[in-house]
């Protein structure tokens, strides 16, 4: 019996060094990428012109959306519709999870903001869900969501790249106010659950990462 306590405790402390150590390094990206200068551009669509990383690749896009990779990694970048437009019309409103995912599975939250490249503060909401050996994240600002399906081995780079991204693009806001109704909202909505069960993993099921082991999966 001793020795299976002992067991236990250590396989506790080392999840807990784990924890502690992967906020440690995602504390670092933020407070590091936030003293660097906004990078320039070298990618442009027509509502988003934005800074892609060389070890970054786009695999599919168009002028809303992103599907990017990076190592074995998959994250997606959405301008975010119904943000800005809500923003335009609520600017008092707090920016807040969609509440995709379980938070019994959260393992890190991140709440701050940046200074983008017009010298605006952007406010964001950053977090990372641990399950098994996979992570999770969703970050969320005004401008622009990010979701992304990370190896455990990727999870701070990938969470470097999306915050470096994130802080350098430029979203043409008025662009989008002028050019999405309320009907285009839930379309567009509809369309980032769709893409983000494109990141899923092939032998996962989106019912495993949501809120809840019964909830159905959106429908087509």
């Amino acid at each position: 019996m001793k020795k299976i306590l002992l067991l236990l405790l250590c396989l506790l402390l080392c999840g807990c060094s784990n924890a502690a150590s992967l906020t440690s390094d995602l504390d670092k990206i933020f407070t590091e990428s936030e003293e660097k200068p906004v990078i320039r551009k070298n990618n442009y669509s027509t509502y988003i012109d934005y800074y892609l990383p060389s070890d970054t690749t786009e695999l599919e896009g168009d002028e809303l959306s992103s599907v990017l990779s990076y190592n074995k990694s998959l994250f997606i970048m959405d301008v975010n519709v119904s943000g800005i437009i809500c923003a335009k019309y609520y600017p008092d409103n707090v920016i807040e999870d969609e509440g995709f995912f379980n938070d019994e599975k959260l393992v890190y939250e991140k709440r701050s903001s940046f200074l983008n490249g017009d010298g605006e503060n952007i406010d964001y909401v950053y977090k990372v869900y641990e399950y098994d050996n996979d992570y999770l994240s969703y970050f969320v600002s005004r401008d622009l969501i990010f979701y992304a399906h990370a190896l455990k081995g990727d999870i701070a780079a990938v969470s470097s790249r999306i915050y470096l991204m994130a802080k350098g693009a430029k979203v043409k806001s008025g662009d989008v106010i002028a050019k999405y109704s309320s009907k285009d909202v839930i379309d567009y909505e509809k369309k980032q659950v769709n893409l983000f069960e494109t990141i899923m993993p092939v032998n996962g099921n989106i019912n495993d990462f949501l809120i809840g082991s019964d909830s159905e999966t959106p429908a087509e």
